[in-house]
């Protein structure tokens, strides 16, 4: 498989490698991600003619992987993310948390040599989002959103565009879902008093001017 290097290429062996490094709670949400995310890779598929397998895999590889480092505590990912050299924005310093995705990322490129930028965005991206993320991004990022563990008030919805795959669609389901989903975190950030990301803004605007444009 292009770019994925042994032993990656076996799901069985990333499950062995993903679960001591986390909860047993923590792992419950990591196979509903795994799983929400093969899911729509299989049903928003970039091939409309046969489903590109390789990018199923890639969906449900980036599922296993983007909370292995969630457990982390916030002084421990401060650390890594600058022995990787990644830049951080003054509220990731204070709020280390955030960088579970990208230190994931960073993880896995190093420890394996995983070279799928693609796949890393993924993984790097699903907490906060990225202005003009890639197919596989999005919908890494939206299976974190809507896996089953997920409260119904929460995912229903983000799950609710989701439901047509229609290519007639105006306005892409996964675009809208997007959207969605940057709404509901701001507003749950808001309603809890908890700090806002400024990058969580830049995505909700972003989707939200393209399906504005296209209405």
């Amino acid at each position: 498989m292009k770019d994925i290097p042994p032993p990656l290429d076996d799901l069985l062996y990333v499950q062995s490698w993903v679960k001591p490094r986390v909860s047993p709670k923590r792992y419950g949400h990591i196979i509903g991600v795994a799983r929400s995310a093969k899911d729509l890779a299989t049903r928003f598929n970039p091939n409309p003619k046969k489903i590109d397998q390789e990018f199923v895999y890639l969906a449900e590889l980036a599922g296993w992987l983007h909370d292995a480092c969630k457990e982390m505590e916030d002084k421990t990912l401060i650390e890594q993310a600058k022995k990787y050299g990644l830049k951080l924005h003054p509220v990731e310093e204070k709020n280390g948390h955030l960088l579970h995705g990208p230190v994931a990322a960073q993880l896995v490129k190093h420890e394996f040599g995983l070279q799928h930028q693609d796949l890393l965005n993924a993984i790097a991206e699903h907490t906060l989002g990225a202005i003009a993320m890639t197919h596989l991004s999005k919908i890494v990022f939206l299976a974190d959103a809507i896996e089953p563990g997920r409260a119904s008030e929460y995912a229903d919805p983000i799950r609710e565009p989701l439901k047509s795959t229609s290519i007639n669609d105006r306005i892409s389901p996964l675009d809208k879902a997007v959207l969605i989903a940057c709404e509901s975190s701001l507003q749950f950030l808001a309603q809890t008093g908890k700090v806002i990301h400024p990058r969580t803004i830049e995505v909700r605007d972003y989707y939200l001017k393209i399906c504005q444009s296209k209405v």
